[in-house]
């Protein structure tokens, strides 16, 4: 990830050169991923062939402040002070058509923020983003930005993303402070926390969250509206109040385990609409399908070998004759447990496949050579 850490100084780019560049054709040999950091890096550098990797004629913009259309990104680039912009992207993940960046900003005045990109046909159509200022070291002397930025577990990130949605619905949304163990671990050195407000472990969290209660202003965290991930690293979006103000919340997380081991966020006040410089909202990710993600131990003494044709008499006598069924795919993982992962066209249609699960014949046999204990199954739309 050697392409990630960028500090290269230039003059901003003005929008007539931007418009100039918008007809380069995208480079087939980069990935999405390169080209959305070359996209950002370009606020710094000026480079005009980044631009071409933008869509010019059709570029939705979701960053409120800013205009629709690759004509509202050069307005606001040219209203920059010369030569006031830098743009460091010290982390990078992709997820299918998205790409979404961590990146350290000077963009009228320091900051940290995330952005998100869609692609299609290789060019980028959509872009979506969530901004906060730049802040010195938290209680625990973390920044906003250190930390871990390699990309792991790859064979992984369906599972890791089903854990996050799973946390934000539990413990964000529902508030069910009782089942945080599912997710973290009480011991402080095994949560690692970037909000420059609160520090390391359970109980930074827990005070930062009461003391907001006691002032009357708690966080309130309604809706979660996109989960991507690659690997160990998983962006959440989400929507609520923060400080009585509509809010705009975007939490990465880093996995090890099966637990959140480490937290990095930035919290934007979502303009009135009467300020919004597009008509395209905030949020407006649509979701294609569902997946579901159930991980389970084996009975004492059944092998992977054992399982295995128990496993795919379920598959093909049941759930790929189920409706909205996409896609089953199973096995042992090399920490020692069985993971199922199923594509669904909707929860209603996953919902419906449990309700009858039980009543399948090749149930009874998987069930009995599975420890029903250990069982943890989640879901996350995509």
């Amino acid at each position: 990830m050697h392409h990630l850490k960028q500090r290269i100084t230039a003059s901003t780019v003005i929008l007539t050169s931007i418009l100039c560049a918008a007809s380069v054709t995208a480079s087939e040999e980069m990935s999405n991923k390169e080209k959305a950091i070359a996209v950002i890096s370009s606020i710094e550098t000026g480079d005009q062939n980044a631009i071409g990797y933008i869509n010019s004629t059709h570029y939705i913009q979701h960053n409120l402040a800013v205009e629709d259309g690759l004509e509202g990104f050069g307005k606001i680039l040219s209203a920059l002070p010369k030569g006031s912009a830098k743009a460091n992207t010290v982390r990078a993940a992709e997820d299918g058509d998205y790409v979404f960046l961590h990146t350290e900003y000077n963009f009228f005045g320091p900051k940290v923020g995330f952005d998100i990109f869609r692609f299609e046909n290789g060019l980028i159509v959509e872009h979506w983003d969530n901004l906060q200022e730049l802040t010195g070291k938290n209680p625990s002397g973390r920044s906003q930005l250190d930390g871990p930025t390699d990309i792991t577990d790859i064979d992984k990130t369906e599972e890791n993303k089903a854990l996050v949605a799973d946390f934000i619905q539990t413990i964000f949304i529902q508030g069910d402070m009782s089942k945080i163990g599912m997710y973290i671990d009480s011991a402080a050195e095994d949560y690692l926390q970037h909000n420059s407000m609160v520090g390391d472990g359970l109980g930074g969290f827990s005070e930062a969250m009461k003391a907001l209660a006691q002032a009357g202003t708690p966080m309130v965290y309604s809706v979660n509206h996109k989960i991507l991930g690659e690997g160990n690293f998983v962006l959440s979006v989400g929507e609520g109040t923060f400080m009585g103000k509509p809010t705009s919340f975007y939490d990465l997380f880093r996995i090890d385990n099966g637990k959140i081991v480490e937290h990095w966020d930035t919290l934007e006040t979502i303009p009135s609409k009467d300020q919004w410089k597009n008509n395209n909202g905030k949020f407006g990710f649509t979701s294609d399908y569902v997946v579901e993600v159930a991980t389970f131990d084996l009975r004492d003494g059944v092998t992977a070998n054992d399982f295995t044709p128990l496993d795919r008499a379920v598959a093909e006598s049941h759930v790929s004759k189920q409706p909205g069924f996409i896609s089953r795919r199973s096995g042992m993982t090399t920490q020692g447990y069985w993971r199922v992962i199923v594509h669904w066209d909707s929860l209603e249609d996953a919902n419906a496949s449990m309700s009858t699960f039980m009543e399948a014949p090749a149930a009874a046999k998987f069930m009995e050579n599975t420890d029903s204990s250990t069982m943890i199954m989640r879901r996350y739309s995509h």
